[in-house]
């Protein structure tokens, strides 16, 4: 066994298990391990100004790359600084591995007043990571990232948070290095998936609800290939958009709960249904029928789990905790979406079964009718991103918050997963501006665009200064509208009145010029497009501000 410290230990390996990115922001704790980074130039160290950034862009990183995203904090109020963005990523189930140091090992939970000392700093990640460990010695820390990446690969992929004692790094021990571990995925009920297609196969009007667990299991090709089979339609989520390209014929994308149209003629008309990698959500599952409407404790309207689903539903996901939480299924099947599909598949095949008309023409009428009914009713909202579309390169990375960032979710096309990041359950402001700069880190090969709200990009405004260090040409996108319109239009159709919603805001067009970017403002939507266009084609960033307020989002 090699004699190393505790820094060359966590850093050889992260090296082993394929880290090639980490999101640090220094801190006195963590100087031996950003010496040791020098040793290590295969491992890109991307230093943003703030710790809620630094993992917002490690999940980012991990959506757009399939891979583990990995911070680097140090502790008390670093570590504190970090925890929205742990829970976006666990609210939404990325492999974001957060490492962060502690005070020196005599001095753990003694409550002395060392500086930077947290009470229970670990207690503060547990509601928001999958496992969290503390290491105490530097022998421990190859197994202990071993054992973070096993858990991130095997099962539903949740955050996980690594605590190292300062003294720890400097420690001196004869260490193994661990080797990565290939995931492994549980079986699949066989007699489950016969039950399932038998129920398919006998279906006149079989529709599939995928989720963002078919993201995570890269399963889209196979689901492209179940619903040409089937010729069932897919309604995608949040967390699922782009899994199947937005313009193939079948593909309903994440409309659903926007449309009446694809409500009453697609879901209330369906007699099985195949979810697959999904939980159900709130959002997910609101009813356009606004009778429907219950008002929550807070008195808002609360629509969620107000659509009829089919009776005959099958529902498969690889947590299995999920089964019957917020709908009842005739049929569970605990498994990965990519092998319980490929079953199916194989199981539907075998059977020589054939559809009995192809589905095409019905459902390409449908979305078109869906499309124009949300155009009559937000006509502004969705010639911007028509427009916008029309001028994206089939393969740009969109990362939206704001008013139109709300509307993108249902109207922007995508072809791929990890194209479009949102903030979709936690709801961390600022998101979309951080996210852009972890998903042009990840893939400089592909344009990312940032559609941001005035609110949401001064939540992390210093993260331009991390964009102009590291010369990354991404076009920035400011909607100002002067508050948070989105509560502000609650305040006043609940209240009569507003308060503590207002912004007083920088000129972001001189704010941008003073971090050496493009700056230009648009006052008229339709030359939004052109703009962004333009800005793609240049070699730094570049911060277009359109005062803008639109039509009340609800």
């Amino acid at each position: 066994m090699p004699q190393m410290n505790g820094a060359q230990a966590l850093v050889k390996s992260l090296e082993v298990h394929g880290v090639d990115t980490v999101f640090g922001v220094l801190g006195s704790t963590l100087l031996p391990v950003y010496d040791e980074l020098y040793e290590h130039p295969q491992i890109r160290l991307i230093a943003p100004r703030g710790e809620d950034g630094a993992l917002h862009m490690a999940d980012a990183y991990a959506r757009v790359t399939g891979k583990v995203g990995v911070g680097m904090i140090t502790v008390g109020a670093g570590a504190a600084f970090s925890v929205s963005a742990m829970g976006e990523a666990w609210a939404e189930s990325w492999p974001v591995l957060n490492i962060v140091t502690q005070i020196p090992t005599p001095y753990l939970d003694k409550d002395k007043g060392v500086y930077h000392e947290c009470h229970d700093q670990m207690g503060m990640f547990r509601p928001v990571t999958g496992w969290c460990r503390r290491v105490l010695s530097a022998a421990e820390i190859p197994y202990a990232i071993y054992e973070a990446f096993f858990r991130m690969r095997n099962g539903r992929p949740r955050p996980v948070m690594l605590e190292i004692p300062a003294d720890v790094l400097r420690q001196e021990a004869h260490v193994t290095i661990q080797a990565a571990t290939a995931s492994a995925r549980p079986r699949v009920d066989e007699q489950a998936i016969k039950q399932a297609a038998d129920l398919l196969i006998a279906a006149k009007r079989p529709l599939l609800w995928a989720g963002g667990g078919v993201v995570k299991a890269d399963a889209g090709g196979e689901l492209l290939q179940l619903c040409e089979l089937l010729q069932a339609p897919v309604l995608a989520t949040n967390g699922s958009k782009g899994v199947v390209p937005d313009d193939y014929p079948l593909m309903l994308g994440n409309i659903l709960t926007q449309s009446p149209v694809i409500e009453q003629e697609i879901l209330n008309t369906a007699d099985v249904m195949l979810a697959l990698g999904t939980r159900f959500s709130e959002r997910a599952t609101r009813s356009t029928d606004k009778s429907a409407a219950l008002l929550d404790v807070t008195g808002r309207s609360a629509r969620g789990w107000t659509i009829k689903l089919p009776a005959q539903l099958i529902h498969a996901d690889i947590d299995p905790s999920e089964f019957n939480r917020n709908v009842p299924a005739q049929l569970t099947i605990h498994g990965d979406a990519k092998d319980v599909i490929a079953r199916l598949l194989a199981e539907i095949k075998a059977r020589s079964f054939k559809a009995d008309a192809r589905r095409v023409d019905e459902i390409r009428k449908i979305k078109s009718a869906a499309r124009a009914a949300l155009k009559e009713r937000v006509p502004e909202e969705m010639q911007l991103l028509e427009d916008l579309r029309a001028v994206l390169p089939r393969n740009a990375i969109v990362t939206a918050q704001s008013i139109v960032g709300h509307w993108a979710r249902y109207a922007l096309d995508m072809y791929e997963p990890g194209q479009f990041l949102f903030a979709n359950s936690f709801g961390s402001m600022g998101y979309a501006f951080h996210a852009a700069i972890g998903a042009k880190i990840a893939r400089p090969d592909c344009p990312v665009v940032a559609l941001c709200g005035d609110g949401g990009l001064m939540f992390g405004c210093g993260e331009l200064a991390t964009i102009a260090h590291y010369k990354l040409a991404i076009p920035i996108v400011i909607f100002n509208n002067g508050g948070y319109k989105i509560l502000q239009n609650t305040q006043k159709r609940r209240y009569g009145r507003h308060i503590g919603t207002d912004l007083t805001n920088p000129d972001f067009v001189k704010f941008g010029e003073s971090f050496g970017f493009h700056a230009k403002r648009v006052n008229d939507l339709s030359k939004l497009a052109p703009a962004i266009a333009d800005a793609l084609q240049k070699d730094r960033a570049t911060v277009i501000e359109v005062p803008a307020d639109f039509k009340p989002y609800r």
